[in-house]
């Protein structure tokens, strides 16, 4: 019988994951094993009983040994089904708590949905206050004008072209156009609140504007009363009270009404409709339509010759013989014409009226005293700017005074009069007045202009006049 006894059931139950021979080979290698440790034994002591025990005691009881190297093939076996079973009762208590919290979640959720419901059925069975529908509580507001001709309550003002323009960047802005209907009315509808701007033009081109701001729930609505009808040209007599050494049939005075460079434009015509400024530009001299006085010729006597211009509107050669002297002169009705410069000038001077303001390719400058003739400033003609003066216009100026320019002619030769005295007195180009002439032209009323001219002993330079200002850019004395 072969030595040791070893069969398949001294070892631990069988695992679903045991290989089938790992026994079996445990046993013959243990067999083997044991044989040859006991032959080895028997060469040294014939007695087989004593040569086993010395055996078991050098190797111990070999069914404990098959079952350690059977503990020990599978080891790794167990272990990994260990952790794995480990790990699965891990994920099967996770399980069981992400369980618990949806429903612990879903509770909470049917809680909050019924608390939900409630309020919802609450606000249902309150009553539902009624809805107004008018613009006022709307985000957009009515925006209307009332047109009246002549004055406030007056006839309608039918067939004026309305624009409205909503201020705002490029994504915002508008531009709504309609016309006045038989009742006057201007009906843009029902447009968002903020700013917009106004432009009203009558049918013969005056225009009047207006900013105005539309307030979110307040409609807007507002009277303007416009003219009747076109302006009308009428006469105008004016009344120079002249220096006593100029009162004579060689001298003129030229009073400049031409239109000047001004914010946004140049200056217009404008008149007082109620309490309304309404504007007219100056025609354009290439269209053909312009037969009015913009600039004048005055006598001694009065009369009034209109100064021609050419296609530019700038001076040009005059054959004071071709002049026609009447006692008016016909400008369209305006509530401003502005006087910002005024020449004295000898008939002779007519023939070279070109030169003025422009002489061999240059701008002329003139040497003015101020109103107290304490200080001196240069004034370029061609350069004025008119100020803001009741056309609603607005911007820099450089001329918010009338300036009486004399002639070059007369102002050398008193100057040569002196001329090898460096104390002697000295005459400045022109003066200025205290303040920018302005005239009105109206139908119905005697239109009269009165301007008295400083006497030439005013344009002597003082000893204070010391500090030069340029007013403009450019040109050099003349």
């Amino acid at each position: 019988m072969a030595w040791p006894e070893l069969s398949i059931e001294d070892f631990p139950p069988r695992r679903d994951d045991e290989p089938s021979s790992l026994r079996q080979d445990i046993i013959d290698e243990l067999s083997d094993h044991f044989a040859c440790a006991l032959n080895r034994e028997l060469l040294k002591n014939p007695n087989e009983k004593i040569a086993r025990q010395r055996v078991l005691n050098q190797f111990g009881d070999p069914i404990k040994i098959a079952r350690q190297l059977w503990l020990e093939a599978m080891k790794e076996r167990i272990m990994s089904q260990r952790i794995l079973t480990g790990v699965s009762v891990v994920m099967a208590v996770c399980g069981f708590i992400v369980v618990g919290l949806v429903w612990s979640m879903m509770k909470e959720s049917q809680a909050f949905n019924s608390r939900m419901i409630a309020q919802m059925e609450e606000f249902a069975d309150r009553p539902v206050p009624e809805v107004r529908t008018d613009s006022a509580t709307g985000e957009m507001n009515q925006v209307s004008f009332q047109l009246f001709q002549g004055k406030a309550g007056g006839k309608p003002a039918v067939g004026f072209e309305g624009k409205l323009t909503k201020i705002g960047d490029n994504t915002d802005s508008f531009t709504l156009t309609e016309k006045s209907n038989a009742e006057g009315e201007l009906d843009f509808g029902k447009l968002p609140w903020g700013g917009y701007f106004l432009n009203v033009t009558a049918p013969w081109g005056e225009t009047y504007q207006k900013s105005l701001t539309v307030l979110p729930g307040r409609n807007y609505s507002q009277s303007i009363v416009c003219p009747d009808v076109a302006p009308v040209e009428v006469p105008v007599r004016f009344e120079v009270q002249w220096p006593e050494e100029l009162n004579s049939d060689d001298w003129l005075l030229l009073c400049d009404f031409r239109p000047r460079p001004i914010d946004r434009g140049t200056s217009a015509l404008s008149r007082n409709i109620g309490t309304e400024i309404w504007t007219r530009p100056y025609p354009n001299p290439l269209d053909g339509t312009w037969d009015y006085s913009m600039a004048c010729l005055i006598n001694h006597e009065n009369q009034v010759f209109r100064c021609p211009l050419d296609q530019n509107r700038m001076f040009k050669q005059i054959d004071h013989a071709e002049l026609e002297a009447r006692q008016s002169v016909n400008m369209i009705e305006g509530d401003t014409y502005l006087l910002p410069v005024m020449y004295l000038l000898n008939k002779q001077d007519l023939e070279e009226l070109s030169q003025l303001e422009h002489h061999s390719g240059g701008q002329v400058s003139y040497m003015v005293l101020n109103q107290n003739r304490n200080s001196l400033s240069m004034i370029i003609p061609a350069h004025l700017n008119l100020e803001s003066a009741g056309g609603g216009f607005g911007g820099s100026s450089n001329v918010d005074k009338t300036t009486l320019i004399v002639t070059n002619r007369k102002i050398a030769a008193l100057n040569a009069a002196t001329e090898g005295d460096d104390s002697a007195t000295r005459y400045a180009s022109g003066i200025q007045f205290s303040n920018l002439l302005k005239f009105t032209a109206a139908k119905g009323q005697d239109n009269v202009w009165k301007i008295k001219l400083p006497e030439l002993n005013q344009l002597i330079i003082t000893e204070e006049a010391k500090q030069v200002e340029v007013q403009g850019s450019g040109g050099g004395f003349y």
